[in-house]
């Protein structure tokens, strides 16, 4: 407090000099304006005197005139430019003194420099005008000294309250010193408890880490372990006497990751980033004092006290997790065996049934075609009524089993609503007439002609609900509501029926499957329990809403409630595309092919005489078609295998190729690619697959192979003529279609595996298209990143590690190398490799997603 006190002392007594001094220099400045202004005075009053003594014929007298004008005039010019009197220049008196005399100036110059013969001509007048500017001069002196003279004053004033001021300050100042010393000594009383607490919350979390459920270890920037709880002594067996100064390293470190330790404290010594710290628990391997691995959760925060800094580790032992997740794995994985099994059974089950099927209801309708009578067409219909129900339950039970592996494909498209529902109600027109029931449409709300929606799912739902209210309504009343808001683009279709309803009771189960009303209902009607069960999974798919009102005895009221925005028309096409495939091969829970929405208008085929090669394997089929085929006059070759059907395309030039999937020798999908990659005759005829695989993934698959559509078995009729009208009336060139396998797309094939990405998109339906956006955005940061130079190469090997498996789940194969090649090359410090590659990223990324684009 002394030396604060002295220095104050010093402080306030240079102040006062410093004033001093400053009021000195203001006293010499002033000083010497005022004698400017004096020595104008005296300067002028010279000059009128050289006036007065000057003679017309003495030119040394004339000279003498204007040497002390141009004194007068040099003294009056610094008055109007000098920064030293700009503090007069704007005072009213000072300011029109100098003008009247910059005036007489002005109009003195022309004598003085005109000759001597002119000044002495003018030495009388300019005697007169002296005279009459020296009140003037006079003026203008006394200004300056009248205003320094207050200048003074004021600056006397100030300079007394200026000590004023310093004298309370210091008075201030001593006061707070006095406080400041009372405040130390408090703080130093302060600091003492606070010093206290703090010894004892160290020994409180000294207590809390030796305690903790998880290991805690602290190691200083050298990896030198500072701290080790008895939870590290129990998980890694070293006890803390001997863990305590060692190398973090040496101890807990797999041997395979000790160099990428090392490296990581060079870099962090070095001033690099630690990507471990702050990154919440990350889980990596550990070994125990006897060698064995384990697995660990690891926290790493950094910290640093007095300068020091250390890192604090919190690991968890999760080696039972572990297990429990991998048991969990094989239990999800033999779930996920089973799905594919019962999958699997199904489309073989599918297949063996829908073989022979094919076969009973071909020959029925070529039975239909021959003279019959009266009793035996009774009984071929039977048949076919018999046949057909068998088909229906069939599909039904495919549905099902599709719609729980999630494997429908949406296709929404611009369709026209009004035409839908009409097409929908002319189709089951004739079933609700023969139970006697009266089948309209009302629309509420504006009409929406066109539509975004999936016409083959709406047409589903309705079929499913209006075909239900037709069996369980007789001689009544079925109206289908269509009920729209301009507000909303919610579209709500109510189907309401006078039938027998349904209890409450039932009410509860009504959309589950395999679930069907009371006895009455079964004696009255058939089916499998499966529509309703259809219809709920259909609507949840396209995001809408379904429910059911009814009261027994008196009728129902099922209603769909489903987003659909308005849309464009949609110019004409005739191009088959995997949607109209999938809306052709679905099923109604009524299941009758006459109930499909009716066929497109019908087009001139090439007409009689087609060759068509039938490639079948089952000899039954092959009659079938031969026969249906003949009756229209084409000309028929059958092939009883792939590789017979390969031959035989290569030898000549076929108008339409059906062919058999599942076949001995060669398959009909690989023999389909074997035709197109020949280049043979029959490389561009349209190949339409006979098959009893029509779930969409399978639809797909062979349109990727290169056929053009897909008839299911059992074949009717109307399939293959409707096959026949749209693939025999366009040129054979233009047969095949872009989504066909070419080796023109190679270069897309050697970028993406289409395989791999198909199983994707089934996998994750809806959500492939939000997860192709961020694996784009986070492959285009990485490429980004990439192009700068100075990254670890150890960081750029972890970066490219973790997105080639992003690349490689899209079957992005070519960029998955790059990067797995980059990765090993970073991990060898193979500097030169790195740059190399990462230069050929950003064209290769841009054609990777343009390839996907496509897909």
């Amino acid at each position: 407090m002394a030396i604060a006190a002295v220095s104050f002392l010093l402080v306030v007594f240079q102040t006062i000099d410093v004033v001093r001094k400053v009021q000195q220099l203001r006293g010499a400045y002033s000083e010497n304006v005022q004698w400017s202004l004096s020595q104008s005075e005296v300067e002028f009053l010279t000059y009128r005197n050289s006036i007065h003594e000057a003679k017309p014929d003495d030119a040394e007298s004339l000279d003498l005139v204007r040497q002390k004008f141009d004194i007068f005039y040099s003294r009056i010019d610094v008055f109007q430019v000098s920064p030293t009197f700009d503090n007069l220049r704007g005072q009213e008196n000072f300011d029109t003194a100098l003008t009247a005399v910059r005036n007489f100036l002005s109009r003195t110059v022309p004598v003085i420099d005109g000759g001597n013969t002119t000044l002495a001509a003018g030495l009388r007048d300019l005697d007169q005008r002296a005279a009459d500017l020296a009140p003037q001069v006079r003026r203008l002196a006394g200004s300056g000294l009248l205003l320094y003279a207050e200048k003074r004053k004021e600056q006397r004033n100030q300079i007394s309250r200026t000590l004023m001021i310093l004298a309370a300050t210091s008075a201030l100042l001593m006061g707070t010193l006095v406080l400041l010393a009372y405040y130390y000594n408090t703080l130093n009383r302060r600091s003492d408890e606070r010093r206290r607490q703090v010894l004892e919350a160290s020994q409180r979390t000294r207590a809390v880490i030796s305690t903790a459920l998880d290991a805690v270890i602290v190691a200083d920037e050298h990896g030198i372990i500072e701290e080790f709880n008895n939870a590290a002594v129990e998980i890694f067996g070293y006890s803390r006497d001997e863990a305590i100064g060692c190398e973090v390293a040496d101890l807990i470190v797999p041997d395979h990751f000790k160099e990428t330790h090392q490296k990581s404290m060079d870099r962090v010594r070095m001033g690099g980033p630690f990507h471990v710290v702050n990154k919440g628990r990350v889980r990596l391997d550990a070994k125990r004092r006897n060698g064995d691995l384990f697995p660990i959760e690891l926290a790493l925060q950094k910290s640093e006290v007095n300068g020091r800094r250390f890192f604090i580790a919190f690991i968890r032992d999760i080696s039972y997790r572990v297990r429990s997740e991998q048991d969990l794995i094989e239990a999800r994985d033999q779930a996920l065996a089973g799905e594919k099994a019962k999958s699997r059974f199904l489309a073989v089950m599918s297949h063996e049934i829908r073989t022979p099927l094919n076969g009973l209801l071909g020959n029925l309708s070529l039975i239909q075609d021959t003279p019959l009578n009266q009793s035996q067409k009774s009984y071929v219909e039977n048949m076919a009524t018999s046949g057909k129900l068998l088909m229906d339950h069939i599909n039904d039970v495919l549905d099902i089993a599709r719609y729980e592996a999630g494997k429908p494909i949406l296709r929404n498209r611009p369709t026209d609503l009004q035409n839908l529902v009409s097409a929908v109600l002319t189709s089951l027109r004739d079933q609700a007439n023969s139970r006697g029931n009266k089948l309209e449409t009302v629309w509420f709300g504006p009409k929406r002609e066109w539509v975004q929606t999936d016409p083959g799912r709406i047409q589903q739902i309705l079929i499913n609900i209006v075909s239900n209210a037709v069996k369980f309504t007789k001689d009544g009343d079925i109206t289908v509501e269509i009920h729209t808001d301009p507000d909303s683009d919610i579209v709500e279709f109510r189907v309401v029926d006078t039938g027998m309803g349904i209890s409450e009771e039932d009410m509860k189960s009504v959309f589950d499957d395999f679930v069907t009303s009371d006895s009455a209902y079964n004696r009255e009607a058939g089916g499998t329990g499966l529509g309703l069960g259809i219809v709920k999974r259909i609507t949840a798919m396209l995001n809408g809403e379904v429910g059911a009102e009814s009261v027994l005895a008196e009728g129902s009221t099922f209603w769909v409630r489903i987003p659909m925005a308005d849309a464009e028309a949609p110019p004409a096409t005739t191009a088959p595309d995997i949607d109209q495939l999938n809306q052709n091969n679905a099923r109604a829970d009524t299941g009758d092919a006459e109930n499909d929405l009716p066929a497109a208008p019908e087009q001139p085929a090439n007409g009689p005489g087609l060759d068509i090669l039938v490639v079948e394997d089952n000899e039954i089929n092959r009659n079938v078609v031969r026969e249906m085929l003949k009756r229209e006059g084409h000309r028929i070759e059958e092939a009883y295998n792939g590789q017979f059907g390969v031959e035989k395309a290569a030898e000549k030039t076929f108008d339409l190729i059906l062919m058999d999937i599942s076949m001995p020798v060669l398959d009909g999908r690989e023999a389909t690619r074997r035709i197109r990659a020949e280049n043979g005759p029959s490389s561009k005829t349209p190949i339409v697959a006979l098959t009893a695989h029509v779930l969409p993934e399978n639809v797909a698959e062979f349109l990727q192979d290169g056929m053009q559509d897909v008839m299911a078995k059992p074949l009717m009729r109307q399939d293959l003529e409707r096959i026949i009208r749209t693939h025999t009336k366009l040129p054979r060139q233009d047969a095949v279609p872009q989504s066909s396998r070419s080796p023109d797309a190679a270069p897309d094939q050697q970028l993406i595996n289409p395989d791999t990405n198909a199983a994707l998109r089934e996998s994750v339906d809806s959500a492939y298209p939000m997860l192709l956006s961020q694996m784009t955005d986070e492959l285009t940061d990485l490429v980004d990143w990439l192009q700068d130079d100075g990254q670890d190469l150890a960081e750029i090997a972890d970066r490219c590690h973790k997105f080639a498996s992003s690349a490689a789940l899209f079957g992005a194969e070519r960029l998955r190398q790059v990067l797995i090649e980059i990765e090993l090359a970073g991990k060898r410090d193979d500097s030169a490799t790195v740059a190399g590659l990462r230069k050929t990223l950003p064209e290769l990324l841009r054609d990777t997603l343009d390839a996907l684009e496509k897909i």
